[in-house]
């Protein structure tokens, strides 16, 4: 679905990115992991286009269509094409009611002639959402408003959704719901997901391949089973050690 290869990406004369390979495949969770700083939100923001690469190759082919470049098409462009985006903090109206926020969502992915009505993808994976549709969302607790942020996202129906550190801050049931939702976002409806997360037990749980990001470059690529083979990862991600296969 998406191949990224030998992607380099500087600030000025700042390298951050180095030869970067990646691939997610069509109906599946794959996971960037790494220490803070050594260029996930970077990379995910070339993939977004809100940055230009200095080179690479950067492949959209979803099932059934002919492969595209990305590299030139502006960011509007690739969430036109099905690439949508959950920054980290969970981006909601928070003075706005649970539904309106899906609403609003909804509309602006939708031509204005269509009724707005909450899809059936909503209502199967976001049941918490729906008790509290009338609930000012600022109100939520943080895994809910993470949950709110993630039913914006797919309200539409994307090909593909990003992730930044969506683990992060929740309970360990808020954890598991969310694991379950990712799950049938790949499994039933073709959604893919590509995330960053540097909490390891999570990343084992919800992905199905992972590439290791240090110092801008891939290091390390495998399935989420392979997270236990490798000696030391949970040092490297903090931000220390080298990676050493078992």
């Amino acid at each position: 679905m998406l191949q990224l290869r030998e992607i380099n990406q500087a600030y000025d004369n700042h390298h951050t990115l180095w030869d970067i390979n990646l691939e997610v495949a069509q109906n599946s969770c794959s996971a960037i992991v790494g220490q803070h700083g050594t260029g996930k939100t970077t990379l995910f923001h070339c993939i977004l286009g809100f940055l230009p690469i200095m080179s690479g190759e950067m492949t959209w082919q979803p099932k059934n269509t002919l492969p595209c470049s990305l590299i030139s098409l502006p960011s509007q462009q690739r969430t036109q094409l099905g690439i949508n985006y959950v920054a980290q903090g969970s981006p909601i109206f928070s003075q706005l009611s649970v539904e309106d926020n899906l609403l609003v969502a909804l509309k602006a992915g939708q031509p204005s002639d269509r009724p707005a009505a909450l899809p059936t993808i909503i209502r199967e994976l976001f049941p918490a959402l729906l008790v509290q549709r009338h609930q000012r969302s600022g109100a939520l607790t943080k895994g809910l408003q993470g949950q709110l942020a993630l039913a914006r996202a797919v309200i539409t129906h994307p090909k593909l959704v990003l992730l930044d550190e969506p683990s992060e801050g929740l309970s360990a049931s808020e954890e598991d719901q969310l694991v379950s939702i990712i799950a049938t976002l790949t499994q039933r409806h073709n959604i893919s997901v590509l995330l960053m997360d540097n909490n390891l037990a999570f990343v084992r749980r919800v992905a199905d391949t992972f590439t290791l990001l240090h110092h801008g470059r891939s290091v390390l690529t495998g399935t989420a089973a392979d997270l236990l083979r490798f000696g030391g990862i949970e040092t490297l991600v903090a931000g220390t050690s080298t990676p050493r296969v078992m």
